[in-house]
């Protein structure tokens, strides 16, 4: 039992932890998530505050592991050392789970052949938490700056500036292992925020590599189910393309030269959206609405009260068509307020709007 006391003895110390809107429950729980969503930083932040004789952390990564060995001895180490809570960290099916009061089992996609309570930890930073982050915070618009030049990635956060692409670069091809996985997250990352169907990226893909149809589709949807990426629907059009999220804004940006601020932007207002539990769709002249709440909101980088209310006139069909009750218009920094047909129109800047309970 030798590499299972040497494990036993040296669970690795967590490391500086900012704390993530997520919790590990003490019972049994698979943890999934893609690389760099800070799987690991969570797991052991909860081992930390447990009894150093009560918990046992096993990555199975660890070359020096034996897993023939491991297989056969870990259920009596578990028994004789009264370990109540064992971690598998990179977990892939290597060994049958020994019986214990808690396991957490961290794997990349959720592990479907054991019944346990299902963990997806996000591989994003929401605004909130990217300040708790960040360490150079001065303003609300400088942070969102950073925000947005950053990227929600956890670790980037704790990375120089002038190592930002490389690092981003390394993240995608960890998460992208396969060749046809990166080229195809890189054909996705130009239509950030933009419509696209799965057969254009099959198309865009196939000249490139060569790759099938039911292979592309299946990276697409093992990525939805990781929400790697997600889609906005258009109103009341549904064979009409979706606009395509990707998980990261400034991942996708790092992909290329050339940099699309309104992609990001509308990444990270679709995520607000969704995430406050909200329908979002666009239409042709709303960037996003929800129609049950008869809310609409309008991206605007740099509007001002002019641009704004031509924006809003160029949508009026629609907003009388979904009885909009409330428009937003995101700017980067400028506010202001103005009427259009009995509704006040609220432009402000981003940084204050996703700080906001919408």
């Amino acid at each position: 039992m030798q590499q299972l006391e040497v494990l036993y003895e040296s669970t690795p110390k967590a490391v500086p932890f900012i704390e993530r809107k997520i919790e590990i429950p003490s019972h049994t729980v698979n943890l999934y998530g893609p690389p760099a969503s800070g799987k690991t930083w969570l797991v052991l932040d909860y081992l930390s505050k447990l009894p150093k004789k009560k918990r046992l952390y096993i990555d199975l990564k660890d070359l020096r592991i034996d897993i023939e060995l491991l297989s056969s001895s870990i259920q009596a180490f578990i028994d004789e050392n009264g370990i109540e809570c064992v971690v598998f960290d990179h977990y892939e099916g290597q060994l049958e789970l020994p019986v214990c009061k808690q396991a957490i089992v961290v794997t990349r996609a959720p592990f479907k052949r054991n019944r346990m309570m299902p963990l997806l930890l996000l591989p994003t930073l929401d605004f909130e938490e990217f300040l708790a982050f960040e360490k150079r915070h001065t303003s609300l618009e400088h942070s969102f700056s950073s925000y947005i030049r950053v990227g929600s990635l956890p670790e980037i956060s704790f990375v120089h500036d002038s190592q930002l692409t490389m690092k981003m670069h390394k993240i995608a091809r960890d998460i992208f292992r396969d060749p046809t996985e990166l080229t195809l997250f890189k054909h996705i990352s130009r239509f950030q925020g933009k419509p696209v169907t799965s057969n254009q990226l099959y198309t865009l893909t196939k000249r490139v590599c060569k790759v099938s149809k039911d292979r592309v589709y299946n990276i697409i949807k093992s990525w939805e189910e990781l929400q790697v990426l997600s889609w906005v629907p258009k109103q009341g059009c549904p064979k009409a393309a979706k606009r395509a999220v990707i998980f990261d804004f400034a991942l996708t940006a790092s992909m290329y030269f050339e940099k699309s601020l309104m992609g990001q932007l509308y990444a990270i207002a679709a995520k607000k959206l969704t995430s406050s539990g909200k329908n979002a769709a666009y239409t042709d002249s709303v960037d996003l609405v929800d129609v049950e709440n008869r809310k609409a909101v309008l991206i605007s980088p740099f509007a001002n009260q002019q641009s704004a209310a031509a924006k809003v006139a160029y949508a009026a069909e629609d907003i009388d068509k979904f009885l909009i009750e409330d428009i937003s218009i995101l700017t980067l920094s400028n506010s202001f307020t103005f009427t259009f047909e009995k509704i006040e129109v609220k432009a402000l800047p981003f940084y204050e709007w996703i700080m906001q309970d919408i």
